[in-house]
Order: structure tokens, then sequence, then C-alpha cells
């Protein structure tokens, strides 16, 4: 699967400027940040249970002189949202709050972390049962959806602002968002093609064990 000039995505390997690597050590590194990802995002609900008993007291219209514990909850980790959608929606809030008050954010917080915590240890310690992979399949493939819809429902506002003055905060805040969106499609695509390795690879094995036993029943 070729990606771009750069990136070419195989079953075992993956190739970036010609440069060979294990799809499982790309998978590793992916699930390792988007789990502290996730469980950052999950943390904020904690947070703000315990100190303003609310599911998410999410506030993005801060300024240089909020407090750390505001600022923790102003940024919609989950989406890589650091002002952008303050900034090019004109929202106060956190786009999760305007939907369900961001309940349904910390669910999804909460299934996402432990889809890529039993992903981490099926990468480290086990490569059976297969199945250990089809949470985090799922989830990852539904969360890289979910960002490209809010890309594309917020194109057209971000490309007007783009097109006028960029300060260094809006700047800082797209490019952030920029490279959650990429990198969190390039870890589905390369997830996907590292289980479809494996599983190529236990029915070979299972293949053979039933070929050795045929033979030796013979």
């Amino acid at each position: 699967m070729k990606l771009c000039l750069f990136i070419v995505i195989e079953e075992k390997y993956s190739f970036i400027c010609g440069l060979p690597l294990k799809n499982r050590r790309l998978c590793v590194i992916f699930a390792s940040l988007q789990f502290f990802v996730a469980l950052t995002s999950l943390l904020q609900h904690a947070y703000s249970i315990r100190e303003h008993n609310t599911i998410f007291a999410c506030h993005s219209n801060i300024t240089t002189k909020s407090s750390p514990s505001e600022m923790f909850l102003a940024y919609d980790i989950i989406i890589f949202d650091y002002g952008l959608m303050h900034r090019v929606l004109g929202t106060n809030e956190c786009i999760a709050n305007y939907l369900d008050g961001g309940f349904m954010r910390s669910f999804w917080c909460l299934s996402h972390t432990g889809s890529l915590f039993l992903l981490i240890i099926a990468l480290f310690f086990l490569n059976k049962p297969i199945w250990l992979l089809w949470p985090a399949l799922l989830m990852q493939s539904s969360y890289a959806l979910g960002l490209a819809v809010l890309t594309m429902a917020t194109a057209p506002k971000m490309l007007d602002a783009l097109s006028g003055k960029v300060d260094t905060e809006f700047g800082t805040a797209f490019t952030v968002y920029l490279i959650g969106f990429i990198s969190n499609w390039l870890f589905t695509f390369i997830l996907w093609h590292h289980y479809w390795y494996i599983e190529e690879k236990l029915k070979v094995i299972s293949s053979k064990h039933i070929l050795t036993g045929y033979n030796w029943k013979n």
C-alpha cells in the first residue's frame, strides 16, 4: 500500500524513505503514544469530577492568567484540540460538551484507553489469540474516521482562518491537530497490515500442523 512517494506499507514492514521498519515496532510506538493521549484525556474527566463535580468542565476561552488546572481542562486532548476549534468555530467549550455534556467522550476515552492497553500487552507478549487485536482495530479505525469527519466539517473554517493572519498561537494549535490527525491515520493503516500479517502467519502454522498430523496418521 503506497500512501505517498515516501511511505509504503506492507504486511510485515513499512518503508519510510526506503528505510524498512517492522510494523510491530511501529505499532508499539504509535500505540504507546496514543495510549498516553487517551489516558490523559480520561484523567481530565476524573479531575473534573473531583474538582468541579461535573463530567467535563471544559472552557476553551482561557487567557495567559489562567491557572494550570483551568488550562488542563481547557484542551480537548483526545482530538488534539489545543484551542484550534475555539479559534475557527468560536466555541467557548470543548466540542464534546455541545453534544451531550462530555458523557460520550468519557466513555470513549475509557474504551480507547483499555483497547490500547490490551494492544500493547498483545504486541509485547502475545502473538495469539489474534482476537486480542480486535478491540484496538475497532476503536482505532472509528477514531481515525471520526477525526476525518471532524476535519472535513471544519475544513472551510480552517482554510478561511489560514488565509488570514496566522499568529503563533493559531499556527501551533493547527500544527498539533494536523500531526495528531496524520499520525493516527498512519497508525491505523500500519495496525491493520500488522494484523493481516499475523493472521496469515497463524494460518500457515495451522496448515503445517494439520499436514503434519495427516502425514503421521498415514
